[in-house]
Formats: C-alpha cells, structure tokens, sequence
C-alpha cells in the first residue's frame, strides 16, 4: 500500500485508474496490420496526459504508441506499466531513448501472448469452465455465477497487480512475465482440471439417482487411475483425454 500512493505520485492515482479501466477495452479497435496499436495508445494516454505538457511533445508520444503493438490483452498493463516508467525517463533523459521504447513494446508484447496464452486460456479458462460445470450439477444456473468469478477475479486483480509491477521494474519487467508462483498456480489448475472433468463426464452419462452407487465408485476408480498418471509424470493434457476415455466407457457400463 506504501508503494501505491508514494512511487506512483508523479502521475496520479487517478491517472493510473484510468489506465488501469481502460485496459480492460484495449481491444475496443483492433488493426490486421497494426493489430492493437489503438488500444494500446487508448489505454496509456491518462499517463502521457500527466508525462508531456507541450503539444508537440504530446503528439510525439501520441504517434510512438500508435505504431504496432500486439500483445496477450491480459498482460496489457505489465507493458503499460513498464512503457510509462520508460516515458517518465525518456523525459528525464535517464538512460532511455524513444528507440529502446519502441524495442521493448516489440519484445514484451510478443513473449506476454506466448506466456498469456498457456496462463489464462489453456489454464484458467478450462478450470473455469470444469468448476461452472460442477456447481451446475448440484445448484444449477449458479454455476454461470461461480464460472464468471473464477474466471474474472483473477484477471481484474492480476491487471491491476501487474500495472502497478511494470511501473516499478520498468524495462526490468521480464522478470514478471515468468512468475515462479504464477506458474505454480497454473500447473495445479491444470492438474486439477485434469482430474476434476472426468468426474463430471461419469456423473453425467450416469445421471440417475438410483445409480448414485455406481457413481461413486467410479469416481474412486477414476480418481486413482488419474493419480497414477501423474506419478508416472504424464502430462496434464494426456491424464485429460486418458481420464475422459475411461469416464465414457464407465458410464456405459453403469447404463
């Protein structure tokens, strides 16, 4: 909380809820050539408003952010924290150049859409997904709820976490994009997610509440074959499709 509102009092809370609100529209305007170089420029101009104060100067930093960019649309604000620390030095003459701006915007924004793409859609999503699923089953539409929040908490607190990260490393914000404890959590919502859809497939080709029994010890079964794949380091992907193959042929014995 000390770091809030003391390092970013150069440019402002305000100015840096603005970004952070924004990002959440960085996509509004999307360019097969330039791709998201409109919301990117969309989303910092609060802070750039605060950085410049002539007109040319504005219209300089304005024509730098409109040049191509394309990044994971969730890892957006690491970039725009780091790209704003950078424009505060670039003004400051503090060892940046506009050359090193445009350079990082390439590099990072590249390796955020490989590193964004495994964390939120081939880890996040699908866990999402397996828990609405579950909370279906027993509350019914509650699980649009539960998948909703799973799914969005994390992104609006990470966006807001990684703005505020980016601000403080500035061009040392590479070392973000490779989160030891990021990455923890993403294996284990894999793992969980693996071992979780399964479930969910036997209980529905076994659905009858008379077959209850049934269920349950193929959920045991199910859960112990999953654990063993695991111990013998199978990857997520393949306990998924070796668990869901087994949950089918389970449900049509059970029927």
């Amino acid at each position: 909380m000390a770091f809030l509102f003391s390092e970013i009092k150069s440019i402002g809370f305000p100015a840096f809820l603005k970004v952070y609100l924004r990002s959440f529209f960085a996509q509004g305007s999307f360019s097969g050539k330039y791709r998201q170089n409109l919301g990117f420029a969309y989303c910092i101009e609060p802070a750039g408003n605060r950085i410049w104060e002539e007109a040319e100067q504005k219209k300089n930093f304005y024509l730098r952010h409109l040049e191509y960019f394309n990044a994971n649309p969730f890892m957006f604000p690491l970039v725009l924290g780091a790209v704003i620390k950078m424009e505060e030095r670039f003004r400051d003459d503090d060892g940046i150049r506009e050359e090193d701006i445009r350079r990082f915007k390439l590099a990072v924004g590249q390796a955020t859409g490989s590193v964004g793409d495994r964390y939120f859609w081939r880890a996040l999503r699908p866990f999402a997904i397996v828990l609405g699923l579950l909370s279906a089953y027993f509350w019914g539409l509650w699980g649009v709820t539960v998948f909703l929040a799973v799914f969005n908490i994390p992104i609006m607190y990470l966006k807001w976490r990684w703005l505020l990260t980016g601000y403080r490393l500035g061009p040392r914000v590479v070392i973000e994009i490779k989160n030891k404890g990021l990455e923890s959590t993403v294996s284990i919502m894999e793992a969980l997610g693996s071992i979780v859809l399964p479930f969910l497939t036997l209980i529905f080709l076994a659905h009858p509440p008379y077959r209850l029994s049934w269920v349950s010890a193929g959920v045991c079964l199910l859960f112990l074959f999953s654990v063993f794949l695991f111990h013998k380091r199978q990857p997520p992907s393949r306990v998924l499709v070796a668990s869901a193959g087994v949950a089918v042929v389970l449900g049509m014995i059970v029927f």
